[in-house]
């Protein structure tokens, strides 16, 4: 339970998480897509951009890298 006393690095609360989390939600609820192929490619594709941008990659490099590979 209180991993965090004893690793410093981790944070204490989930609310980088749930911060990361809130963007994608609004996204879903606003967005025209209705089929569950559609959402799901739109969920991995902004999950992916989301990871990039946290380890500090350039999205466009990584973006344009992964689809000439």
């Amino acid at each position: 339970w209180f991993t965090c006393l004893l690793h410093p690095e981790i944070d204490m609360t989930s609310n980088k998480a749930e911060r990361a989390l809130r963007e994608p939600v609004v996204q879903r609820k606003i967005s025209s897509l209705w089929n569950e192929k559609g959402i799901r490619i739109k969920e991995t594709i902004m999950s992916v951009l989301s990871t990039w941008n946290l380890r500090g990659l350039n999205t466009y490099s990584m973006l344009r890298q992964t689809l000439s590979s």
